[in-house]
């Protein structure tokens, strides 16, 4: 009974891991090794939060996807740190 048990408990571990979405920290650099941009994929779709960053390290971009779509409230930045714009966006494909 108890090897039976085992099995059951191993192919209801293993079908929970095999459910999970396929998600993946997405990180690119400059070539002095500097962060670029960072965030997450899902699915193979940009999906959370994403920052993105000017050579000089100074934030240029910040805000989230949702299923490759960008969400929420968003903030793109000058180099020296001032705002460009700041916009909010609802899914999918609308913008305020």
């Amino acid at each position: 009974m108890i090897p039976i048990l085992k099995f059951i408990n191993f192919l209801l571990i293993l079908l929970l891991f095999s459910c999970n979405e396929n998600e993946r920290e997405y990180k690119l650099y400059y070539p002095n090794g500097d962060i670029r941009v960072s965030g997450t994929y899902v699915n193979d779709k940009a999906h959370g939060f994403w920052e993105g960053y000017y050579p000089n390290g100074q934030l240029k971009s910040s805000g989230e996807y949702y299923n490759g779509e960008l969400v929420g409230h968003w903030l793109w930045y000058y180099e020296d740190g001032s705002i460009v714009k700041d916009s909010t966006y609802n899914y999918p494909n609308s913008y305020e």
